[in-house]
């Protein structure tokens, strides 16, 4: 399986000039050259992956995440009306009986990480998009005594 992309700035590998221009360009058409997320949330989610989708749309379309993401946009919101109708199931059964939701619960929540990164929800997800990268090393011996 591949490794997620880096940004440019974020890249720790050697490339060439050709190779950042190509990246570099790769950058600019996913933040500006698609077509952005729609507001309206599709008609076939249900109200509360509906009511997700208009809470957190408006952060969405600020970060590099498009059109061509929707499918999974649609995903975490339908994840997390899962999420909310399952907490609601283990609210109203017995204290004996919640056990059995648990696998499910825990199945939800890691495909809602794994989302919330994939989008940027997370904050951890965001530093990685929005921090550039800094030389930790110095080029020589020489400015490590300056």
């Amino acid at each position: 399986m591949a490794r997620k992309q880096k940004l440019l700035e974020q890249s720790t590998a050697h490339l060439t000039v050709l190779q950042q221009e190509a990246k570099f360009k790769a950058e600019t058409l996913a933040k500006d050259g698609l077509e952005e997320l729609q507001l309206t949330p599709p008609n076939y989610l249900t109200s509360s992956a509906q009511t997700e989708w208009k809470r957190i749309i408006k952060d969405l379309r600020q970060l590099p995440v498009r059109n061509l993401d929707h499918a999974t946009v649609e995903l975490y919101c339908t994840w997390y009306s899962m999420y909310k109708d399952l907490l609601n199931k283990i609210n109203k059964s017995k204290a004996s009986d919640r056990l059995k939701y648990s696998r499910d619960l825990a199945k939800i929540t890691q495909n809602i990480k794994s989302l919330t990164s994939d989008l940027g929800l997370t904050v951890d997800s965001r530093m990685r998009i929005y921090t550039p990268k800094t030389e930790d090393k110095p080029k020589s011996i020489k400015e490590m005594f300056e």
